[in-house]
């Protein structure tokens, strides 16, 4: 592989940023829509449907992709044989859809879930066919043309389900927008790529590839498992218009998540793995880190938490209003899942991988067994396992991070009071304000007044409590705008 260029590596880095980004609007986008054309039983089926084809899917889509990236070796054979197989696969994963349709639709107790999920099983040869050109493309660091294609999947897919939508086709607009998405996205790759695989296996190619691709997607499965396997109980034991409201207070703060996820994920890796053998200066930089991350982000999911009522009622209507009070649990939850973003990074770059996987097999096994032993009685109960399995997780990270890298609590964690202490009085001062405004003005006012209300209350306390943080993220920030306006310097 050849050596890659500091200007090679920020065009990437701006690409992915863009992709995860534009996905993000767009996903939200669709979302208010469908939300105020579609019932709550509608989506509940549907977000369980998808979740089961996501899980499954990690399979189709990841399985070679890590090999024939990090391979320096690979040949054509190679992504040859790994289309062959991830097509050969992604049958096979399209036919059991099929077969196990009628158990799903026992298990959601409606009729109608079969025929969703033996259509939703399309989705996998449709990722499939482009399956080895994103490898290709990540390998050649060619992001700009990745991101293209997933924005335009999205927005065409998207905008068809949603015409559809408005035609009456109800349940079935998210199915073929899930479809289409897949379907386009991968026919943009194909035609714009300048080499496409062909149908070749070679065995021997297959076994260099297949002990690497089944461990680097073991930690995948288990990672994206567990909200997945959380949304799929929920309809069984709630009904699926109560997970309907539980998966849309999901979906609205994992948008915002997501991308702030990503962003952080993509910074810290490359910036702690150039410091790993220099014990001092790594601990300063996961610190600094974990510092900028609570500084950007407490404000942001505490301001949504403390205002969800509002966004539920002006984006969605206000029959989704059961949504908001996990909306908020949700927001809140986020203060203890921001110190946790770089853990994953500094283990990875500390050449232990594994590491992460001890504190989400944790997380699983609890929510499946709590889950089994008292089951989901209500909304607050599944709210409740879920927060509860988010602290075991933070438990357990806290303990392998500390043996891996000697980090006490308090070094874990340092820098995190000061934003905590004025995000929760910008919560305290947003709250009592909202009481007094609610009797004479109406949701979309109230965002008017408290939003920025919010922010000034943050910010004036951040910089009393901690002026040297706030020069510093300034500086941070401006230097990353000036790097971004000027070009690549030397470091």
């Amino acid at each position: 592989m050849p050596i890659v260029s500091r200007s090679t590596t920020a065009k990437s880095l701006f690409w992915s940023m863009v992709e995860n980004g534009g996905l993000a609007v767009i996903s939200f986008i669709s979302l208010i829509v469908y939300m105020r054309l579609l019932s709550a039983a509608d989506f509940g089926l549907f977000s369980a449907s998808l979740a089961l084809i996501e899980l499954l899917g990690v399979l189709v889509t990841m399985l070679f992709h890590n090999a024939l990236v990090q391979r320096p070796d690979a040949t054509e054979l190679h992504f040859n044989t790994a289309f062959t197989a991830t097509m050969a696969l992604s049958l096979l994963m399209a036919l059991g859809c099929w077969a196990m349709a009628p158990l799903f639709a026992a298990w959601m107790h409606l009729a109608i879930a079969q025929r969703v999920l033996t259509w939703m099983g399309l989705v996998f040869p449709c990722t499939a066919l482009s399956a080895t050109l994103v490898a290709r493309q990540r390998r050649q660091f060619g992001f700009r043309a990745l991101a293209l294609r997933s924005l335009v999947g999205r927005a065409v897919g998207g905008g068809i389900g949603i015409l559809a939508a408005f035609m009456g086709a109800g349940l079935w607009s998210l199915v073929l927008q899930q479809i289409l998405i897949a379907g386009i996205a991968s026919w943009v790759l194909w035609i714009t790529a300048d080499k496409t695989p062909r149908l070749q296996f070679r065995y021997t190619e297959f076994r260099q590839m297949i002990g690497f691709g089944a461990l680097s997607v073991s930690g995948l499965l288990l990672s994206s498992s567990i909200r997945r396997v959380f949304t799929i109980l929920a309809p069984s034991f709630l009904g699926v218009e109560l997970a309907g409201y539980l998966n849309l207070s999901f979906r609205i703060v994992d948008v915002f998540w997501a991308i702030a996820a990503t962003a952080v994920g993509q910074v810290a890796l490359p910036l702690l793995a150039g410091l790993q053998f220099e014990p001092q200066r790594l601990k300063r930089a996961y610190q600094a880190s974990t510092k900028f991350s609570c500084l950007a982000l407490y404000p942001c999911f505490v301001g949504l938490a403390v205002v969800a009522p509002e966004v539920v009622d002006v984006l969605f209507g206000h029959r989704w209003q059961p949504s908001a009070p996990y909306v908020t649990v949700l927001g809140f939850l986020v203060l203890l899942q921001v110190p946790r973003l770089v853990f994953t990074p500094l283990l990875t770059a500390l050449g232990k991988p594994r590491g992460p996987l001890a504190g989400l097999l944790a997380e699983l096994l609890f929510m499946l067994g709590v889950t089994w032993w008292i089951g989901m009685p209500s909304l607050p109960w599944a709210i409740g396992i879920w927060v509860a399995s988010e602290c075991v997780l933070l438990m357990v990270s806290c303990w392998v991070l500390r043996r891996a890298t000697g980090y006490s609590m308090l070094e874990q964690f340092d820098g995190v009071l000061k934003p905590l202490l004025a995000s929760l009085l910008m919560a305290a001062v947003v709250m009592e304000m909202r009481t007094q405004l609610s009797a004479v003005l109406g949701p979309a006012m109230r965002l008017a007044v408290l939003v920025p209300l919010g922010a000034l209350v943050f910010a004036s306390a951040i910089f009393l409590l901690d002026r040297r943080l706030v020069h510093d993220f300034l500086e941070f920030a401006r230097s990353a705008l000036g790097s971004r306006r000027n070009g690549p310097k030397t470091p």
